[in-house]
Order: structure tokens, then sequence, then C-alpha cells
């Protein structure tokens, strides 16, 4: 397992959801875990029942939020 961590002032969302597609792709697990203030991916990416955390499965790959 290779992990990847993207740290900074900036918003990266879009960047990071552009980057987890083409990894799904190129046939890899991928797992996209939001652990920002901000949490914007909850309002991007959709979930049937969301609670207070959930992961979600979205354009092949999945989206961790709340943790």
């Amino acid at each position: 397992m290779k992990t990847v961590g993207f740290i900074g002032g900036y918003d990266k969302l879009d960047f990071l959801l552009h980057v987890a597609r083409i990894l799904t792709l190129a046939d890899k697990k991928v797992i996209l875990i939001d652990a920002t203030v901000v949490q914007k991916s909850k309002y991007v990416v959709p979930a049937i029942s969301p609670t207070q955390s959930y992961v979600t499965e979205f354009e092949g790959f999945d989206v961790a939020v709340r943790f």
C-alpha cells in the first residue's frame, strides 16, 4: 500500500478528485480522506444517508468524510 498526503493552505479538492479518478482508471484502489477543517467534500460528493462520519463510493473510488 502506498500513501500520498497533500497539505497546504489552499483548497485542493477538485485536483484530488481528478487524481483519484485517474488512479481508479489505472486499476488502483483509492480512498480519499477529507481531514480538513472545512470538510468541503461532503458538499461535492453525494451520500445516500450521511451521518456524523461516513465512507461513500464516488466515481469508482471511496471518499471518507469527517474522520
